[in-house]
């Protein structure tokens, strides 16, 4: 995928973008053949969210302007995921430019930005993995944190990330205004566009939190902090099907080719 290693984040409008990895953490001072292997937790995390047939979670991501085309102030936004594997995608966006949402029932893959009732539909009758290597390659984007979505994590995350290593453990806040914790493995993902941090819970073994940190000059970091994982979410296959908003207007999804011959 493009410049998303780590684990992309969300931020899709109707040319979606999303991007994330992180900063290193400092070595633990303990011998390193007594430190828990990270790689090991990596992959305990990602095995549990590849069992999982149905499962939705929420997310809340924070981005620097210097990742954000012609951005000039941070941007957050809150959102939501439900996949249906092999083949059903839906994510909703919300922020402050309002509310976007993506769709994908495995025969096709649609786009819609709420705030000015603008979408674009595309023939996709493929499996979620195939659908995020045709989108990535052809139209230049990935859907919202799509390595999760994705039926192997792990292989996805690794192909990005060149090391994994264990950092210690840490507490997590969580819960209404922060008032709950979670106590977490805190692992280091070293990747060649961006290095990661991520925590991941102790007692479930799932992602709370990721700080991505580009290699590109100031350092732009992406946050994004996870909650309400359900790995057995109650779904049916029409909460995929998009059907256009009244007074909806239809427009084209422009390949990377078009967009650059222009």
């Amino acid at each position: 995928m493009k410049s998303n290693f780590t684990l992309t984040a969300a931020s899709f409008a109707l040319t979606a973008l999303f991007a994330l990895p992180a900063l290193a953490a400092d070595a633990a001072t303990s011998p390193a053949a007594e430190k828990p292997n990270g790689d090991q937790i990596l992959k305990q995390m990602c095995a549990k969210l590849a069992g999982a047939r149905q499962f939705s979670f929420k997310a809340h991501r924070e981005m620097d302007p210097a990742l954000i085309p012609g951005g000039v102030v941070a941007q957050s936004a809150d959102v939501e995921v439900t996949v249906l594997r092999p083949n059903k995608v839906v994510a909703e966006a919300k922020s402050k430019k309002g509310t976007r949402r993506l769709y994908a029932d495995g025969q096709t893959f649609s786009l819609l930005d709420a705030g000015v009732n603008l979408y674009t539909t595309i023939p996709m009758r493929k499996s979620i993995d195939g659908l995020v290597d045709e989108i990535d390659q052809i139209y230049g984007f990935v859907p919202p944190l799509a390595e999760f979505a994705v039926s192997d994590p792990y292989k996805e995350l690794r192909r990005q990330a060149t090391a994994v290593s264990y950092a210690g453990r840490s507490t997590f806040p969580t819960g209404f205004m922060n008032l709950g914790s979670v106590e977490c493995e805190h692992l280091s993902l070293i990747g060649k566009e961006a290095d990661a941090e991520i925590w991941i819970g102790v007692d479930d073994h799932l992602l709370k939190k990721l700080v991505a940190t580009f290699h590109r000059d100031g350092k732009p970091q992406v946050h994004i902090s996870f909650s309400s994982w359900n790995l057995a979410a109650s779904v049916t296959d029409s909460a995929f099907t998009f059907t256009p908003p009244k007074g909806a207007l239809k427009i084209p999804m422009r390949p990377i080719a078009k967009l650059a011959s222009r």
